[in-house]
């Protein structure tokens, strides 16, 4: 046999000897996200060097981060807004753990517009707002309020908040515009808040993922680009559920943003500690496809489809 013939065949051997440990991934730890009764599993490959986070989940949307979030002039989201803005605060009688967003969203609102009418300088009597979370800071008078953008197409909103940043230096933008990961442009999971499986699997902001949508079977990069609250696991950037739904049209107010809403079960696999994995900043949809790319072939799957279906052969040990 002919030397080059041989290292040919020696060579396709390694490949596919690689190819197949590197799909051999198995379940290594089970647990269960206790709000919504959710298993979650814990996948490494044969090495034991990489992991996967998997679970199914439907999605809600999440807006923060774009600068048409949010708008002090429309808090309900019906006219200007992507969202109403008890999803940007948390408004609270003094002295009491209920959030009057959730039990009642009319007070809420009527406290939040006494709030603005005073140019953010005095909480009504008797209330708490928590805004700085979500909503940007400024200062004015000597005290923080809430940045609102003073010029431009976005004159007029607020400006809104991703955990994870473009770490920019210059060039910020007015309310640091630029530094979030636009929800709008940006595939992006939110992580539930509080201590729950996915983050004791590792799960943290920054991770890389892939999603996949069984009733369209179209699926997506992504990154973990914010943290929410922590009684849901599932919830998508705009641009996430956009690509995982198939519609290329935004939203331009709170009704179309939550029609983008995910009702079905999506398969979300996260790759826990890729956020150090060839980072590229400031990120975008493309980056964070190149790097998950890069993370699978080095994982051995020769296309996305490949992880998909060895995520797909777990499916029956979440439900």
């Amino acid at each position: 046999m002919r030397l080059n013939n041989f290292l040919t065949i020696i060579l396709t051997i390694a490949l596919c000897s690689f190819v197949a440990r590197a799909q051999e991934f198995s379940v290594a730890q089970t647990k269960v996200f206790a709000p919504q009764n959710k298993k979650i599993l814990l996948l490494k490959d044969a090495t034991n060097e990489r992991k996967i986070i998997l679970f199914q989940t439907n999605l809600r949307v999440n807006t923060d981060g774009s600068p048409l979030s949010y708008h002090p002039q429309d808090p309900r989201g019906q006219t200007k807004a992507l969202n109403n803005i008890c999803n940007g605060i948390a408004v609270r009688k003094v002295n009491s753990p209920k959030n009057l967003c959730f039990s009642a969203f009319g007070q809420a609102i009527h406290v939040f517009e006494q709030f603005r009418d005073s140019n953010f300088q005095t909480v009504p009597p008797g209330f708490q707002i928590n805004w700085k979370n979500v909503l940007a800071t400024v200062k004015e008078n000597g005290k923080d309020v809430p940045c609102v953008f003073k010029s431009g197409e976005f004159k007029g909103y607020f400006g809104s908040l991703t955990a994870l940043k473009n770490d920019l230096i210059t060039n910020r933008g007015e309310c640091d515009l630029n530094d979030q990961v636009n929800p709008m442009t940006v595939p992006a999971l939110v992580l539930a808040g509080g201590q729950n499986a996915v983050k004791d699997f590792g799960a943290r902001v920054g991770d890389l993922l892939i999603a996949f949508n069984p009733n369209t079977r179209l699926f997506t990069s992504a990154i973990i680009g914010d943290t929410g609250p922590a009684d849901n696991l599932g919830e998508g950037s705009v641009s996430l559920n956009m690509k995982l739904l198939g519609t290329t049209v935004p939203p331009t107010n709170k009704a179309e943003t939550f029609r983008l809403s995910i009702e079905n079960k999506v398969l979300i696999a996260i790759i826990p500690g890729s956020r150090l994995f060839r980072v590229a900043k400031p990120y975008t949809a493309t980056n964070i496809d190149q790097r998950l790319n890069d993370w699978r072939s080095d994982a051995g799957f020769t296309t996305h489809e490949k992880l998909i279906e060895m995520m797909k052969s777990f499916q029956p040990r979440l439900n």
